[in-house]
């Protein structure tokens, strides 16, 4: 007579009331691949702390550095637990077992569809404003980084969209500086290149930066070079190369919101063409075209006015209040770091 062995494994599961509480994340195929190679990069949950009200977006998000994944989660209607093996105290036992210590009824995916919501409008709904009478308008004071450690994006993605606002942190404090701020900044970047003889279309070196930069203190030097990098190519190096196309299009919309008090009065496009190509490097006059604004700009009195159009992109900026400021006053009453300074706000 023959003998069968039992060689099942022993299976049981811990009572609910005492169950840990896990959340299954599957991950993608690249995603996987970044955590687990030998130099692993870090991975981030990030959300927002408030929301703006007139922003909307997903609460929580999974970043590598550079890409965002949406986090979504899925029910499941199998049985799906997780276990770890039981070793016998009993000494009559010696076979181990399996014990399932928590169930979960839904896992949660990770999606890369962008959201309606850009890092600008979030970078710039956080930050001050930094206007022409060198004091923050509003907002309490917040560095860069604790900055995008809030912001439901890669750190890459925030720090396109900070360079592109022109943002700046001078003493801990960021802040975006407003349209008419940064006008006149760059117009005295230029006016001091073609003092110098600085070729704005040429790469330009640490040395031509910092004097290109540096001014009276009329303003923070960190503003100064941050309105110059905007418009630069590349990841901020020891070199700058400024995009005449990207160069074109910020000036541009900028100038236009400013003079149009974003949006609410109109201005004469052949006057307007001219100030902005007045405000392009001599080299690149002749990309200062309204084309190049297509969809940003609204006509009127048949199509000799134009009125800025807001359509929520990226190169969405802060004006002060409506009327421009008189290029020749800005920062000449009171030097910058004294007005900033005086309105310090403890976070």
């Amino acid at each position: 007579m023959s003998t069968q062995q039992e060689t099942g494994i022993e299976f049981s599961l811990v009572p609910e009331e005492n169950q840990q509480h896990f959340r299954l994340l599957e991950l993608p195929p690249e995603l996987l691949s970044v955590i687990t190679a030998d130099n692993a990069s870090p991975l981030q949950l990030k959300s927002l702390d408030a929301p703006p009200s007139s922003l909307s977006g997903p609460n929580v998000v999974l970043c590598t550095h550079d890409k965002t994944y949406n986090l979504r989660q899925v029910s499941t209607s199998n049985s799906v637990f997780v276990v770890q093996p039981t070793i016998p105290t009993d000494s009559t036992l010696s076979t181990p077992g399996i014990e399932a210590i928590a169930q979960c009824t839904s896992t949660l995916e990770l999606l890369t569809e962008k959201t309606n919501v850009s890092a600008t409008s979030l970078v710039k709904a956080a930050l001050p404003t930094y206007t022409s009478t060198g004091i923050p308008a509003t907002g309490t004071r917040i560095a860069k980084q604790h900055l995008f450690s809030n912001i439901p994006l890669s750190e890459a993605e925030c720090e396109l969209a900070w360079r592109d606002l022109a943002c700046f942190e001078h003493e801990g404090a960021a802040m975006v500086p407003s349209d008419s701020v940064r006008l006149q900044v760059w117009r005295a970047i230029l006016t001091t290149a073609t003092a110098e003889g600085v070729d704005l279309t040429d790469t330009l070196d640490d040395r031509q930066v910092r004097a290109l930069t540096e001014n009276d203190a009329e303003w923070p030097g960190e503003l100064a070079d941050a309105v110059l990098r905007s418009a630069g190519q590349g990841d901020g190096g020891s070199l700058l190369l400024l995009d005449g196309h990207k160069l074109a299009l910020s000036v541009g919309l900028v100038l236009l919101k400013e003079r149009t008090a974003n949006g609410r009065n109109a201005v004469a496009l052949d006057r307007f063409e001219k100030e902005w190509a007045d405000l392009m490097p001599e080299a690149w006059r002749e990309k200062a075209t309204i084309e190049r604004l297509e969809g940003s700009f609204g006509r009127e009195k048949a199509g000799k006015d134009i009125t800025f159009v807001d359509t929520g992109g990226s190169q969405a900026t802060t004006v002060d209040g409506g009327a421009p400021a008189d290029a020749k006053t800005l920062g000449a009453k009171r030097k910058w770091h004294e007005k900033f300074k005086a309105s310090k706000k403890t976070a």
